[in-house]
Order: structure tokens, then sequence, then C-alpha cells
């Protein structure tokens, strides 16, 4: 199932926003029926401010199924595991 990403990310405009408040930026890439959502630090981030991944994962998967975006799973990248893979 290819997943339809300009409605995934429609679909989690109001996080996307949220999370555009506390100095992030959100990108969502499609792999086969993954998800994943990439949650980018920018200079003036609030690193206190995210909720954990899971949290974020559940929200992010309401929204999804409230919009009829079908995707198999949701993968939550932070900017922590960024810093690691790099």
């Amino acid at each position: 199932m290819a997943i339809d990403l300009s409605a995934a990310d429609a679909a989690i405009s109001a996080t996307k926003k949220g999370l555009e408040a506390s100095g992030f930026s959100v990108v969502c890439a499609g792999r086969d029926d993954i998800l994943t959502v990439s949650v980018l630090a920018g200079p003036d981030a609030c690193a206190e401010c995210l909720v954990p991944k899971a949290v974020l994962e559940s929200i992010i998967g309401s929204e999804l199924a409230a919009a009829g975006v079908e995707v198999g799973s949701v993968e939550i990248v932070y900017p922590a595991d960024l810093a690691d893979a790099g």
C-alpha cells in the first residue's frame, strides 16, 4: 500500500502547528505502508516540550484514522535519534 503523503500531512496539521510553536519542524516520508514522521529541532526548540514517542505516535495515529488516511504503522524520529545516528 502506498501512503498518500499529502493527505497524511494534512491530517496531522494540528500536531505540526503545535510542534512548530515549540520550535520544531515536521517532515513526513512514506516507505511501503510505514509513515515516518521526523521531528526536527530548530535553534530555539523546546526539548522539554516533546511528549514521549508513544504518545505522539498515538496522537498522529488518531489524526490519520479520523481523516481516513490508511497507514500500516507510524514511526516517530526525534532529534536525539538523528544525533545518535550521526
